[in-house]
C-alpha cells in the first residue's frame, strides 16, 4: 500500500482517533498525518488554546460537566469550520462518549478506536509527564481499568479497531494505514 493511492481514497473524508488516554493517538496522529499530507489537529490542545488554561486547571476550577460542554462545542465547531475537505483528529479520551461528537463523526470521517490494555495504559500513564485531569479520581490501576471497560463500550462503535502493542511506532502507523486502506477499500466496493 502507498501512501499516495491512500491519500486519494481519504478525499472528503475525515479520520479521528479515538480512545483511552495514554493510547498513542497523538504521537500517532503526527505521523500518519506526515504519511498522508494531511493536516493534524489535537482537541485537547484546540480546547487549550480556547481555554487558555490547561485542561487539568479548568477541571479544578469548573469541573467536568462544564468541560464536557466546551469540549462538544469546540470540536463540533472545528469539524464543521475546518476549510480543509480531510483531516486527522485526535479526540480527547472522553470526547467519543459524546452522543453529538459521535453522531457528527459517524456523518464525516472514519472513526479509529485506539485500543489498548490497562497495563499498557498504566504504565505509559506513570511514566508519562503530561498531567492527566482524570488521573486525581482514577488513581488506581483498578480503577483506571473500571473507567476504560466503561468507555470502550462507546469506543466498541468506531468503524475501525486497531489493537495498540508495544512495537515501534512506524510499525504502529503501518498497521494503522493497512486497516484504514482495507476499510476503505470494503467501504467503496
Amino acid at each position: 500500500m502507498n501512501e499516495t493511492s491512500l491519500y486519494k481514497k481519504l478525499t472528503a473524508r475525515k479520520l479521528f482517533l479515538v480512545g483511552f488516554m495514554a493510547t498513542g493517538k497523538t504521537t500517532i496522529g503526527k505521523r500518519l498525518s506526515c504519511r498522508l499530507n494531511l493536516p493534524f489537529f489535537d482537541s485537547d490542545k484546540d480546547i487549550e488554546l480556547a481555554l487558555g488554561c490547561s485542561i487539568k486547571e479548568y477541571f479544578r476550577t469548573h469541573k467536568e460537566s462544564k468541560f464536557r460542554e466546551i469540549e462538544e462545542k469546540i470540536i463540533i465547531e472545528k469539524i464543521n469550520n475546518n476549510k480543509d475537505n480531510h483531516f486527522i483528529m485526535s479526540l480527547g479520551g472522553g470526547a467519543y462518549l459524546n452522543h453529538n461528537i459521535r453522531k457528527l463523526i459517524n456523518v464525516v470521517g472514519i472513526s479509529i478506536w485506539f485500543n489498548s490494555n490497562i497495563d499498557i495504559i498504566y504504565n505509559r500513564l506513570k511514566k508519562s509527564k503530561n498531567e492527566r485531569p482524570l488521573m486525581a479520581t482514577f488513581n488506581t490501576k483498578e480503577k483506571l481499568e473500571t473507567l476504560l471497560k466503561e468507555r470502550s463500550l462507546f469506543y466498541q462503535k468506531t468503524d475501525i479497531k486497531v489493537n495498540i502493542i508495544n512495537t515501534s511506532k512506524d510499525n504502529m502507523s503501518n498497521i494503522i494505514l493497512k486497516q484504514i486502506n482495507e476499510y476503505i477499500s470494503k467501504k467503496d466496493a
